[in-house]
């Protein structure tokens, strides 16, 4: 495992969600410098680590720790189901009109 993947992946993840190292490190209950140690590869973080930023994060341990981002079908349907993790009944409709919508208008242009 290079570390240097982990790192991004999890600074990819904090500024999508527009946190910043101290707050991913006040919710993962770990060190301000060490969050930003990790994320440019400079410390390799323990699996408890790892386990608590995914859970601050709402992403799986898995999509942390591969190499590259998986465009299999699981990999993408993992990444689906931590994008709706802690969402509430009307944001999950909405995210699945969304989801059908898209889905009914690339059925069409394949047929065109």
């Amino acid at each position: 495992m290079v570390f240097k993947y982990l790192g991004q992946r999890i600074r990819e993840e904090r500024t999508k969600y527009r946190f910043t190292q101290e707050q991913l490190a006040e919710i993962a209950e770990v060190n301000e410098s060490y969050v930003g140690q990790v994320e440019r590869g400079e410390k390799n973080p323990s699996l408890e680590t790892v386990v608590s930023i995914a859970n601050s994060l709402g992403v799986t341990v898995d999509y942390l720790l591969q190499e590259e981002v998986n465009l299999e079908p699981n990999g993408l349907i993992n990444e689906l189901i931590s994008i709706t993790k802690d969402k509430d009944p009307n944001e999950l409709r909405l995210m699945l009109n969304i989801c059908r919508m898209i889905s009914e208008y690339s059925s069409k242009s394949r047929k065109e």
